[in-house]
């Protein structure tokens, strides 16, 4: 940023700066305009930064010519306007390559490493050009795909187009070029450059932003002003533990710094609008013993009340085999990170008989991983040693502080599917021990955080490696990681990072014996404190066999195949060998999760998803025979708990509670059958928890295994259409394959019902944008398939799926004249079968149904298919919502067909995971196809391109951000309109603003809103068109109201009528109406529960914003649309609804007169 005569000059870092932190621009500004000296910071390794960044940049363009590009190199000017000329002179004359290029537009500057020429009409000819930059580090990070933004909105100006993709190369062996769609991260681009503008525009006074702390103050040169400032403010968040919603409830109620916060009265006569009351005792405590501390100057602790499951009674017998484990990583290494170091202290081994604790000095050993290899040999060295110090000591126990290290095992052990047995056998049998769980529930602390560095002083460890110097020396290794430098083990700075490593691990142990002495003291006061129970670990002999079979089969399968650079055809067979036990890994992590939630408090439990708490008895319902139906009442919370699971209690008593009867999410309460052995029981929360057997799938993928390491992937004979799959090919078509499938002029529908006739041992996958018919075109394939002598299968993931798409055959097949008989296997016949479609619960009846021709078409689940007797059953086999059907299933199910038609919308609701798997093996059948494209290629499938739905203007929306622009709307569709007085009339996006803040899951400020917006629209008069030109009145039940979580869903229940559809996302795909308003409940990004991933996902958004006809109405608070993200993926995922801000008109609601209804 620079102050040229009365206008700030505005470049890329500006841009990155004020991403990172708003408070950062106003810092930087000041400076600009002289009104304070730049900090002390200095950084000697930026210059050699510099020139590595410059030689890197020069061996990519030499890379260039040698691959015989011609390169236009323009050297760096002092003097801007003539770079600029130069440059733009090079893009006139097409030259094909131009490195460091100038790009200014108004008050904007940019110089990009590298412009590549691409054949795409602009103004400057018949050719365009796309910005490249050259990157030492080897993950790409949110300031470097921003500034490419930058440089691709300036060459939109400079060339009179837009250009469709930007690349970024780095550092890294034949570089490889990264590519990025421009329209995925433009809006985003976009509103960060507004935001910036503003900041710059607005009245210069330092005090407009506060240093509310972010991940970059770590790196931030401004670091030292800013914590200064928070310190002599006292802020909130100086607080151990306290959440932004917490310190925005505490201001609300004139609580603005720790020191009042340390003296607010208790029990809190307050009711808080947001979290528990319990919540805010806690946090008033930890500001108490954090002041008594300050003016104590000493580091104070005290225990707190011994609850079973928590705290002290989780400290496992110290044994003599115990391991203290710590790993060093940088998340920044490619993708996924690398965990370079690994590092545990242990004792030497007891002599024989000897059970004593001490029995020698902590011995510090470390593994040093700074390649993907070595991390792969570091992992199989730590669990190695773990195995063979437990095959000793029968009560060891590995302790770490913090969930990072099981969760970097756990994602090792998935990354390089190795030593899976080994690492499920650890967490089944709970040898691992958190500390820092430990202390959340055993003390309190006058620290202001728990990191185990600010509470040594506690237990009077001292560090033999200075941390200063540690962190410095981290920032080295780590540097050096990233940009693919050599690191040596043995130089100074690793030999620093070393010792702080040996420092955490020799600190665990010591924190493990200081609590024991704890423990100690409350046993000799008279309180019990219990040790935590001993865990089973061995799998059964079932599953050992199991595992046993599925290494040597994969071991057959791979050898010969590179770790790296596979072809095509090695790496289908790499997948086929890592999939063949993907349900396993699946039932595994289901298991981990139970042993996790069953150590989660009530007050945890209430944010987990898969749990309910704040249960309070209601009433005993009738039910059958002597087991007690009960209902409870809960709380307004996020969960995915359903009618059918089973429930189970938390420890300390850890039973099975029983099943969910009925669970109603907008009365907040569930009906639980329960356990003979629970009937008494009143529980304050439970969780759900089941497995289900997934032999059959197993035993089919064993089979398609031994078939391919027997005979080849690419041989003829059976199982071709999962070989084609697992190749990613396009069908074979009476014996061929290659080119587009789709014939000029075609349509997707008729390709389709075409193809289907002349699958030969194939796979033909089909996508279905929203509204574009793909269930459809499925049932009339099908129609064609029995017309012609075919006997059909179809698969999905759930019955209800399989149901609604034979509902479709029969209905289709009646209109045609097709004589189909339809059989679908259920675990329970259903009280009234849906007509024309026949019911069994007995998986035999079926193949002798289709050989007799009693049934043509069969419908079933995974269970169905991968059974052996249904080996070829019938010809071709659909599976639909192939996009949620994980590629272990479908290959699994492939065997009961000939061919296989796969129909779905990897951009709509994606597949639910569970386990860690090997990358490649965890993706659902249809995204396996796509290989990471929006859209499906020409000659690998179809590609259903118009929607029958959506209204032109929402179409637009839709195809631009999820179907790189291959979506358009059916003919007739521009007819769909809202037709009346009111704000909304026509066809296209609204967005209501409604602010509010510190909201999480529900917004009470929204659903008053929404609650006026369906009066308004339902009660006044207006009319909809649909697409034939029919008009028609607009009701209660042409309005659909979504949100993404079950409590708003809730909330909007209670306000809105009956008729009025309201659900979470989930629940209406595959739904539709004239009108849809989409509640977002969430205050700030950071407010949102499970984080940005889960509600600004893509895939969602598409699914909600796509159901409207004709009017796509979102409601929500302002701030959702400037979130402040880290990483390339967030800005991806926060770019949709940017887009959407830009495209869609604002209606505020200010007054209840904005609708032209009373206030009421």
């Amino acid at each position: 940023m620079k102050l040229e005569r009365d206008s700030f000059r505005l470049a890329a870092t500006d841009l990155a700066n004020h991403l990172a932190c708003r408070h950062l621009t106003a810092l930087d500004r000041g400076l600009a305009e002289g009104r304070w000296k730049p900090p002390d910071w200095y950084r000697p390794e930026a210059e050699v930064l510099a020139q590595r960044g410059l030689e890197h940049e020069r061996a990519y363009l030499a890379y260039l010519e040698q691959q015989g590009k011609t390169i236009t190199r323009l050297e760096p000017e002092a003097d801007g306007a003539s770079a600029l000329q130069r440059t733009l002179a090079a893009m006139v004359a097409g030259a094909e390559v131009i490195a460091q290029a100038t790009l200014t537009v108004d008050r904007w500057f940019g110089r990009a490493d590298v412009l590549l020429k691409v054949e795409r009409p602009s103004g400057l000819g018949a050719w365009s050009y796309e910005a490249l930059d050259t990157k030492l580090a080897q993950e790409t990070k949110a300031g470097a795909v921003l500034q490419l933004c930058l440089y691709s909105d300036l060459l939109r100006v400079m060339q009179d187009r837009s250009p469709e993709h930007m690349y970024v190369v780095p550092r890294r062996p034949g570089f490889p070029l990264e590519t990025y769609r421009v329209d995925d991260y433009l809006a985003y681009y976009r509103l960060v450059r507004r935001r910036l503008e503003a900041a710059v525009a607005a009245r210069a006074d330092d005090e407009a932003t506060y240093p509310e702390p972010v991940p970059h103050c770590d790196v931030c040169r401004w670091w030292p002003r800013c914590d200064r400032q928070r310190r002599a403010d006292d802020h909130l968040c100086l607080v151990a533990g306290v959440s932004r919603s917490q310190r925005q409830e505490l201001r609300a109620h004139d609580i603005a710094t720790l020191a009042r916060l340390a003296v607010e009265p208790v029990p809190i006569a307050w009711k808080p609008a947001r979290g528990a009351k319990e919540g805010y005792l806690r946090v008033r405590e930890q500001a108490r013993i954090q002041l008594q501390g300050r003016t104590e100057q000493q580091t104070l602790h005290e225990l707190l009340p011994i609850v079973s499951g928590h705290g002290l009674t989780l400290l496992p017998e110290p044994s003599p085999g115990d391991l203290f484990l710590d790993l060093e990583a940088d998340p920044y290494v490619d993708e996924g990170g690398l965990e370079y170091l690994f590092g545990w202290a242990i004792t030497d081994a007891p002599p024989a008989g000897m059970l004593a604790l001490e029995v020698g000095t902590p011995v510090y050993h470390r593994h040093w991983a700074l390649d993907r290899t070595a991390e792969r040999a570091g992992f199989e060295t730590l669990i190695d040693t773990i195995m063979r110090r437990w095959d000793t000591d029968r009560n060891m126990h590995v302790y770490h502080y913090g969930a990072y290290e099981p969760g970097a095992v756990k994602r090792l052990m998935g990354r390089y599917a190795t030593r899976e047995a080994e690492v499920d056998r650890l967490l089944r049998g709970g040898r691992f021990v958190d500390l820092h769980a430990i202390v959340k529930h055993a003390l309190r602390a006058s620290v202001e955080e728990y990191s185990i560095k600010k509470l040594e002083p506690c237990y009077g460890f001292e560090r033999a490696q200075p941390l200063d110097q540690a962190g410095a020396a981290m920032r080295v290794i780590q540097r050096g990681l990233e940009l693919g430098e050599t690191v040596a083990p043995g130089d100074a700075h690793a030999a620093i990072v070393e010792a702080y490593n040996r420092d955490d691990c020799l600190s665990a142990l010591a924190l493990r014996d200081w609590l024991e002495t704890l423990r100690a003291g409350a046993e000799a006061e008279g309180t019990e404190v219990p040790r935590p129970p001993v865990e089973p670990d061995e799998p059964n002999e079932k599953v050992r066999e199991r595992e046993q079979r599925a290494n040597e089969l994969a071991a057959r399968l791979l050898a010969g195949i590179p770790e790296e650079a596979r072809t095509e055809a090695e790496q289908a067979q790499w997948l086929l060998a890592h999939v063949l036990d993907w349900h396993r890994r699946e039932e595994k992590s289901a298991w981990w999760e139970y042993y996790r939630l069953r150590e989660r408090s009530d007050e945890e439990l209430l944010d987990e998803m898969p749990a309910l708490s704040g249960l309070e008895f209601v009433a005993r319902l009738p039910g059958k025979g002597r087991t007690p139906v009960e209902r409870y009442r809960f709380p307004a919370q996020e969960t995915k708990i359903r009618e059918g699971d089973k429930l189970h209690l938390p420890l300390p008593d850890g039973r099975e509670l029983g099943d969910v009867v009925d669970i109603d999410l907008a009365a907040l309460t569930v009906d639980i059958k329960k356990r003979g052995a629970c009937a008494d029981l009143a529980p304050a929360s439970a969780f759900a928890h089941d497995s289900y057997p997934s032999t059959e799938q197993f035993e089919s993928l064993m089979r398609l295994g031994g078939w391919v390491a027997a005979n080849g992937l690419d041989a003829p004979g059976p199982w071709r259409a999962a070989r084609d799959l697992l190749l990613r090919r396009g069908p074979r078509l009476g014996g061929g394959t290659g080119g587009a499938l789709e014939a000029p002029g075609e349509g997707g529908v008729a390709a389709a019902r075409r193809i289907a006739l002349l699958l030969d041992r194939a796979a033909l996958a089909i996508q279905g944008p929203p509204g574009a018919g793909k269930t459809f075109t499925g049932a009339h394939m099908i129609c064609d398939l029995v017309r012609a002598g075919k006997r059909v299968g179809v698969c999905a993931q759930s019955h209800k799926v399989i149901a609604n798409l034979m509902q479709d055959v029969v209905r289709y097949a009646a209109r045609e004249g097709v004589r189909v008989a339809c059989l679908r296997k259920v675990t329970e016949k259903s009280a009234v079968p849906d007509p024309g479609i026949a019911e069994t619960t007995d998986n035999a009846e079926i193949p002798a149904a289709l050989r007799g021709g009693q049934a043509h078409v069969v419908g079933g689940t995974a269970y169905l298919w991968s059974r052996e007797a249904m080996f070829e059953a019938v010809d071709v086999l659909f599976v639909d919502e192939a996009g949620q059907m994980s590629l272990a299933n479908v290959l699994a199910i492939a065997q009961g067909a000939k061919s296989l038609v796969l129909l779905g919308d990897p951009q709509q609701l994606e597949q639910p995971i569970q386990g860690t798997h090997p990358e490649g093996t965890e993706v659902s059948a249809l995204e396996h196809v796509l290989g990471g494209s929006q859209t499906i290629a020409a000659e690998r499938g179809l590609f259903l391109d118009e929607t029958w739905r959506l209204a032109p203007a929402i179409c637009a929306f839709t195809s631009e951000l999820f179907y790189e622009r291959r979506l358009r709307s059916r003919p007739g569709l521009e007819r769909q309109a809202l037709l009346g007085d009111t704000p909304f009339a026509g066809a296209g996006l609204w967005f209501v603003p409604v602010e509010h803040d510190a909201n999480q899951s529900a917004s009470r400020e929204e659903v008053g809103v929404i609650t006026q917006l369906v009066g308004a629209l339902a009660e006044g008069g207006l009319r909809w068109r649909d697409g034939e030109g029919q008009e028609h009145p607009l009701g209660v039940g042409d309005i659909l109201v979504i949100a993404p979580y079950n409590a708003q869903v809730s909330d909007l229940h209670q306000r809105l009528p009956a008729e009025v559809r309201v659900g979470t996302v989930d629940k209406f795909q595959g739904q539709q109406a004239p009108v849809v308003i989409y509640s977002l409940a969430t205050s700030t990004p950071q407010d949102a529960p499970r984080g940005m991933d889960f509600l600004y996902d893509p895939n969602r958004f598409n699914v909600a914003t796509s159901r409207a006809k004709c009017v796509c109405i979102v409601v929500g608070s302002p701030r959702l649309f400037e979130p402040d993200c880290q990483s390339p993926k967030q800005m991806r995922l926060a770019n949709a609804f940017c887009r959407f801000l830009e495209l869609a008109r604002e209606v505020r609601l200010d007054a209840p007169s904005a609708l032209g209804v009373a206030s009421g």
